[in-house]
């Protein structure tokens, strides 16, 4: 597919400054739509823009390509950021669009798999701007095909350095984690216990921990990550008295975690974080959700977990998801949030049919505006800063801002 426009110079509002970006004519789209894609990954025909868009309807589409895992055993990843990106989608489409060419987004399926997320990439390898929203294996086997490209990455594990050309949208794992000694030390803790499964995911969250921890002790137990039943580790913590239990693990293995928790019934607190911090995992372990659960779920859930200047903005945004997915916004669907503003920020002002040093020099010197103010201010990570995790008391699937100290 080919955007024909006609040039001309259009000026837009980007935080303080007045960014202005050249549409030149008869460019190339952003994306080629599809003509049939072979192998394993297919490219979804679901695409993602307002009905009621007042971009120029006879305008062509900007199309921004989205590597995702949209089925399999990680569809909950995929699916939920692309819900997360509707309303900013919907907003800059009924506003003009991207130089009157309205926004959308096509989808490649990963499958959920190494091989459908090398499939996708060798696809969208020769346009300049690529959005992954998969799981850290698939993220990683896509990205070197996408060499040319400014591939935004919706994942706080990749840290890719800043001479990167991958960009995170999301803090540095390290950030969320931080979380967890923040907690401990303004409740005047001394020791956390910690379960943690004894694979990639457990070892890097306490690795992050043990970085922080300073004099705080750690209690570990590590589990397997395909144990069913974590009683054992649990009542050893439990026996220790430790004042809060944090689980180091993800997906099924932190819910065996919860379960032995709710069967134990201990009195200390029992705080996750990270993607499980979600809708469908928080209903999938709705029978047995302790009574006193918290999560620092890595992206701002309420309004409480952001700045009071962008209160008004995060709750605008939770109306806008409730009325389009029939819930309040999750962890995932947050990240898919800030995921495209720094998209839709990056096309605006770099222009759309800039160089990739020009994106990449573009999104190292400018502050976007998004549920808070964020940029690639760090100077050894491609990854956002002034993006606050949040940390929230969770009861059933609804979150609401829990003060940091536990022992209060």
């Amino acid at each position: 597919m080919r955007i024909n426009t006609r040039g001309g110079r259009s000026v837009v509002r980007h935080g303080d400054q007045r960014l202005r970006f050249v549409v030149a004519a008869s460019v190339v789209a952003l994306v080629a739509a599809a003509c049939g894609s072979s192998g394993s990954a297919s490219s979804a025909s679901s695409t993602t823009t307002a009905a009621s868009a007042t971009a120029s309807s006879s305008a062509s589409p900007i199309t921004l390509p989205v590597i995702g895992d949209f089925t399999g055993s990680d569809a909950f990843f995929g699916t939920g950021q692309v819900q997360g990106m509707g309303p900013a989608i919907a907003a800059l489409n009924k506003s003009g669009g991207i130089g009157g060419h309205p926004l959308k987004l096509e989808q490649c399926d990963t499958q959920s798999t190494v091989s459908g997320a090398q499939q996708c990439a060798t696809k969208f390898a020769s346009q300049p701007v690529v959005l992954t929203v998969s799981v850290i294996a698939n993220l990683k086997a896509a990205i070197p095909t996408l060499s040319n490209s400014v591939v935004l990455a919706g994942t706080n594990l990749l840290n890719p350095p800043y001479s990167s050309n991958a960009f995170q949208i999301a803090p540095s794992g390290a950030t969320v984690d931080d979380v967890v000694d923040q907690v401990a030390k303004a409740s005047h803790f001394s020791t956390i216990g910690i379960i943690a499964t004894d694979d990639a995911v457990g070892e890097s969250q306490l690795g992050f921990i043990k970085a922080a921890a300073g004099s705080l002790k750690l209690d570990t137990q590590f589990i397997s990550a395909t144990a069913t039943d974590d009683t054992v580790a649990m009542q050893k913590l439990i026996s220790a008295n430790v004042p809060m239990i944090y689980v180091a693990a993800l997906g099924a293995e932190r819910a065996a975690v919860i379960k032995a928790y709710n069967e134990l019934k201990p009195k200390m607190p029992l705080v996750v974080t990270g993607a499980d911090a979600s809708y469908g995992f928080l209903k999938g372990i709705s029978s047995y959700e302790p009574t006193s659960f918290y999560t620092i779920p890595g992206t701002p859930l309420v309004p409480g977990d952001v700045p009071s200047s962008d209160a008004a903005k995060m709750s605008a945004y939770i109306s806008a998801e409730k009325a389009a997915i029939g819930h309040a916004p999750d962890t995932i669907n947050v990240s898919g949030a800030y995921a495209i503003d720094v998209a839709i920020a990056l096309l605006k002002g770099a222009g759309v049919t800039s160089s990739l040093s020009a994106k990449e020099a573009w999104l190292h010197s400018h502050t976007i505006s998004a549920l808070t103010d964020v940029s690639y201010s760090n100077p050894k990570l491609n990854v956002l800063s002034n993006y606050p995790p949040g940390f929230d008391k969770i009861s059933g699937t609804s979150f609401t801002s829990a003060s940091m100290n536990l022992s209060s």
